[in-house]
């Protein structure tokens, strides 16, 4: 028996609804006196408008009394009323969120914005509710939203995307600023907005909500403060997707910049509150970067700082940073050091739930065990573990599970085509996922690489793939070989993938007493590698490791429903691993 039911019915131009006195007493109960969500749309004008109310009859009148002027305008002819024997008050919020959030990305592509929706009421709510706040929420979007997606507005031809699987992996989705927050989130949000002269750094492991937090902080600030100036501080390779999201959910306004760190601190133009994604890759002057990144000290105030934070810090009131210590990846990043001592006054929150990996359901483990075990494998020997949310008593299950649909493997043999085998067959089952084979930085490259697919990089027999030809929206590349390039940290850090291979290279050895090392001579990546007059700072050595650790615990924290490992030149690694994780 369906959890759902719904009302289809003709609307008027002056709103009147057709065939009323026809439905069964039941379903007239239901449209005057029922918990539903409905759906408003226009067959010529194609807009669409999302709502919830307890009395339809009396919402339809007042959206058409005039005083709304979205619905003169519209032309919506039609309405569809959903209803459910779950949808009590909370379980009624998240489905009004989930079908706009999934009507917003199916209409991404449209050159004009046709999705209305009551965006002060939603936006509001996101301080409000909790992720966890009601026992049916698993039911309301399986039972309720998916089939009714599936069987009644795709049929009807109301949506384009037929299949929820196709939109619930996309950016618009997963960082939507009008999804539901988990309690430790909401805590979070509300202490920023309740402080604006404080500054925070939010700490949190890969995969945590740390970019969903942020456009929901966001979004509240230009909701309550109408006047407010925010800059959205993101790295190049999420920018594009970033001032997506911004535009498809309403929020493009003037009040708001979606810009990198370079970018901002060039225009030289002053904000209230400026939010940092990735703020451990706030770059540092040096000549281990793009030119373009060193080009802000050439304007006066600028003249005699140190890295891209301290500029921004003069160009804003607030800032909030979004911080991983574990993925700072490369020489020009902000080291550390002086990260913790520019931030001494700052206010530090942590967030500690995975959102991105999902355990396979049945399993004995969580998300969280093979995080941990992914920490203890590369940083055990390492100072690191103890300035993140490490715990030691992780299930090992994770990564002795040796079957075919397990979250963790590794192959012995063929690394380049086990890994390129088991993704494509991913592919077949699942066209909707975005799965990438990864490299450490271990083979030879030039930017200029990526406009000639001829060049290629990565040989094993008679198989030959190249790097990725960009860095900049990489996964969401056009290019006929685009599946068949192998990611590089850079096209992928901040990124969410389904199923992920590895390629562990040589640039990570293991000596004699069992430590990890890093090998610049294994090294390929030019702006990452340091100089000789840099190795004979004290403590280089191991910094350079970490910059190797990090890189590969960014490229082992991508996949949301798989890992696996291909060793490229590097069985040492592999006995590590298994003596590390595995053995008892």
């Amino acid at each position: 028996m369906a959890k759902y039911g719904y009302i289809k019915l003709a609307v008027g131009k002056d709103g009147n609804l057709s065939r009323i006195s026809n439905l069964r007493q039941p379903e007239q109960n239901t449209l005057q006196n029922g918990n539903v969500i409905y759906v408003y749309r226009g067959s010529k004008s194609k807009k669409l408008y999302v709502g919830q109310t307890k009395h339809f009859i009396q919402r339809n009148d007042q959206h058409y009394s005039g005083n709304e002027e979205k619905f003169d305008v519209a032309q919506f002819d039609e309405v569809i009323v959903l209803y459910s024997s779950i949808f009590n008050g909370s379980a009624l919020d998240d489905a009004e969120s989930q079908l706009v959030t999934y009507f917003t990305a199916d209409n991404s592509k449209s050159k004009k914005q046709n999705v209305y929706i009551d965006s002060s009421e939603i936006i509001n709510r996101t301080s409000g509710n909790s992720v966890n706040d009601y026992k049916d929420r698993d039911k309301v979007a399986t039972e309720v939203i998916l089939p009714f997606w599936e069987n009644e507005l795709y049929k009807f031809g109301w949506v384009r995307t037929p299949t929820l699987k196709e939109i619930r992996t996309s950016e618009l989705v997963k960082y939507s600023p009008i999804k539901e927050l988990t309690t430790q989130q909401m805590d979070i949000l509300s202490e920023i907005i309740e402080n604006p002269h404080k500054n925070f750094v939010i700490n949190g492991d890969a995969g945590t909500g740390k970019t969903v937090l942020l456009t929901h902080l966001v979004a509240k600030l230009i909701k309550d403060r109408p006047n407010i100036r925010v800059a959205v501080v993101v790295q190049p390779n999420w920018e594009k997707t970033a001032e997506l999201i911004f535009k498809v959910y309403g929020m493009n306004s003037s009040n708001v910049d979606v810009l990198t760190s370079t970018k901002m601190i060039k225009a030289n133009q002053s904000y209230d509150v400026t939010v940092i994604d990735e703020s451990h890759k706030l770059s540092r002057r040096g000549n281990k970067q793009h030119p373009s990144f060193n080009k802000v000290y050439d304007i006066d105030r600028f003249r005699d700082l140190n890295n891209h934070f301290e500029a921004i810090e003069m160009l804003t009131k607030q800032m909030v940073l979004m911080y991983d210590v574990l993925q700072v990846i490369r020489p020009a990043n902000i080291s550390r050091g002086t990260f913790e001592k520019l931030t001494k006054n700052f206010e530090k929150k942590y967030l500690t739930t995975q959102f991105r990996i999902q355990a396979p359901e049945g399993k004995s483990y969580t998300s969280e065990d093979y995080i941990n075990g992914i920490k203890y494998l590369l940083y055990k020997d390492t100072n690191l573990l103890s300035k993140t949310n490490f715990n030691p008593n992780f299930n090992r299950d994770v990564f002795r599970d040796d079957t075919p649909d397990a979250y963790f493997g590794f192959f012995e043999n063929k690394p380049l085509k086990s890994l390129f085998d088991w993704v494509e067959e991913d592919r077949n089952f699942h066209p909707e996922h975005v799965d990438r084979v990864l490299g450490g930085l271990v083979e030879d490259w030039k930017q200029s690489d990526g406009k000639d697919a001829s060049i290629t990089h990565w040989h094993e027999d008679d198989m030959s793939r190249r790097w990725n030809s960009t860095q900049e929206n990489w996964v969401n590349s056009e290019e006929d070989d685009a599946e068949d390039q192998i990611g590089s940290v850079f096209g992928v850090q901040g990124i969410d993938l389904n199923k992920v291979g590895v390629l562990i290279g040589d640039d990570l050895e293991v000596l004699e007493d069992g430590t990890l090392f890093g090998n610049r001579n294994k090294f390929k990546n030019v702006n990452g590698k340091f100089s000789k007059e840099d190795f004979e700072a004290p403590n280089a050595q191991s910094e350079f490791t970490l910059f190797v650790l990090n890189i590969y615990y960014v490229l082992l924290t991508r996949g949301i429903n798989g890992i696996r490992i291909g060793f490229w030149r590097n069985d040492k690694f592999m006995e590590y691993l298994k003596n590390t994780l595995i053995v008892d």
